[in-house]
């Protein structure tokens, strides 16, 4: 609020609050920026875990036991694939030369 509209609230009779003032540094919000990006990809990639655990339960008949081995096996290869340990690349040269699976986008 500038201080013309100040001025103009105070001749209403109302009062006026001046907004308080706070001073970041750059490297504070590159962090902030870096924490929240990391939070929304880990928020994600749990979110998309759900989808191919429904179909294991769903379409092949997994339970509980079996499920969560599944889930255990793929947090532990994305705790890999955080560390910089393989890559993206990687995996899909693996499932492609070891499964004749690709996986690519439907652009």
């Amino acid at each position: 609020m500038n201080r013309a509209e100040r001025r103009r609230l105070q001749k209403q009779g109302k009062q006026v609050k001046p907004e308080s003032v706070i001073n970041i540094k750059s490297s504070d919000v590159q962090q902030i920026k870096k924490d929240a990006v990391s939070e929304a990809v880990d928020k994600a990639f749990l979110l998309m875990l759900g989808l191919p655990v429904l179909v294991l339960r769903d379409k092949w008949g997994f339970g509980k036991i079996r499920s969560e081995r599944f889930i255990d096996q793929v947090l532990e290869l994305y705790d890999s694939f955080n560390k910089d340990y393989l890559t993206l690349d990687d995996i899909h040269k693996v499932l492609w030369e070891e499964a004749g699976v690709k996986i690519q986008s439907k652009d």
